[in-house]
């Protein structure tokens, strides 16, 4: 009986890890970081969660659970709803389709990917952001943004093969 507990739990941990941290990262973003001189800003932890996770593992970080994923991240950062599941679905469906580049790659391939994606996705909530609002928004924060996301990209993927690692793939 506790051999048979510990397997389901090995299993469930293999399956729930990237979806419980990418939450855990959509909370986390919504904490702005006060730098000096600049507009409160947060990484986009949840761009850098789908975009690791599409590449690495996308069956345990399905469309679905991402659009989820995106909704919250509206619904608690009164952005609008459904604009972060647009992009979120967005970056996965360039992360899931570029796989095969990053797969045994260098950090720096992955990085440099990173860099297309991460940019693109916080240009197009910025360009969403402006056709929602009707107006033009000072595109100094979403600059700002990007540059920090990117910047935390190594060291949140570092997190993520820690955590990967630290599992075992169940039989």
């Amino acid at each position: 009986m506790g051999a048979e507990w510990v397997t389901r739990l090995r299993r469930m941990s293999w399956w729930v890890t990237p979806p419980v941290l990418t939450l855990a990262l959509v909370l986390l973003g919504l904490i702005p970081i006060g730098l000096p001189y600049v507009d409160p800003v947060t990484p986009a932890f949840a761009v850098i969660a789908v975009y690791y996770w599409s590449i690495y593992r996308p069956e345990h970080l399905p469309a679905g659970v991402v659009f989820v994923l995106g909704l919250v991240q509206d619904a608690l950062g009164g952005t609008p709803l459904g604009m972060s599941s647009l992009v979120l679905l967005a970056v996965f469906g360039l992360g899931v389709s570029q796989r095969r580049v990053f797969i045994g790659k260098s950090v720096l391939v992955e990085w440099g990917g990173f860099l297309l994606v991460g940019s693109f996705a916080i240009a197009a909530s910025w360009v969403l952001a402006n056709l929602f609002y009707e107006t033009i928004i000072d595109p100094r924060p979403a600059i700002t943004q990007a540059v920090i996301t990117i910047a935390a990209y190594p060291c949140v993927a570092w997190l993520f093969v820690r955590a990967q690692r630290g599992l075992v793939k169940p039989a």
